[in-house]
């Protein structure tokens, strides 16, 4: 019994650490490049290295959050395609004036989410899960309405998907409730490392 919960564990984490941002990010970057664009100032990747690492590792949070691999691989790549996507919309200078005024706000959106996520989880007793909801439903109706005019319904469908998942109480209470998970809660400590990285990096 003792082997078989070994192996458990050993197959859990083999799970938890084999998804590749970057992999997936060439890949997506690529399929997306040849059906849309012919000149090469898209070919730059639009996934850095710490913007890699923060997916890797929102991966792994969502994992111990879902159980799931395929879930969690599933939320992930929906997050790298649609950054993707509206990364080579706007290297193609594909959107309106009116678009990139919206990008901007999504930006700001964005990192104000960031440092939100990253407040809470660093001083004890800040966490206003309808604060962080209420951003979060904005950002996800700003990134519909952007799209909406470049993207298929699907893109549409994986942006209600990531946010299906992310803005629910129960991830968020997984994450910032004292005690309700602490393998959440630790993964989530090297996230808000990563948001901190982005940050000064200007990524966000």
């Amino acid at each position: 019994m003792q082997e078989k919960q070994g192996l458990d564990d050993q197959n859990n984490e083999t799970e938890m650490t084999d998804f590749k941002a970057s992999v997936v990010a060439f890949e997506v970057q690529k399929n997306f490049a040849n059906k849309f664009f012919s000149n090469k100032a898209v070919a730059k990747s639009l996934i850095d290295d710490t913007s890699g690492n923060l997916l890797d590792n929102l991966y792994k949070l969502l994992y111990v959050f879902t159980k799931n691999k395929k879930d969690s691989e599933k939320t992930t790549r929906n997050i790298i395609k649609i950054a993707i996507k509206i990364g080579m919309l706007q290297r193609g200078d594909k959107f309106s004036r009116e678009e990139k005024a919206n990008l901007v706000q999504i930006q700001k959106n964005l990192r104000t989410v960031a440092m939100t996520l990253i407040s809470f989880y660093q001083v004890d007793h800040t966490y206003d899960r309808n604060f962080v909801i209420k951003y979060l439903t904005e950002l996800e109706t700003l990134l519909k309405n952007l799209i909406s005019n470049h993207l298929t319904d699907k893109s549409v469908g994986r942006v209600e998907q990531i946010f299906g998942v992310v803005k629910t109480p129960e991830f968020l209470d997984s994450v910032y409730v004292p005690k309700k998970n602490s393998e959440m809660r630790e993964i989530m400590g090297t996230v808000v490392s990563d948001l901190n990285c982005c940050l000064e990096a200007g990524i966000l």
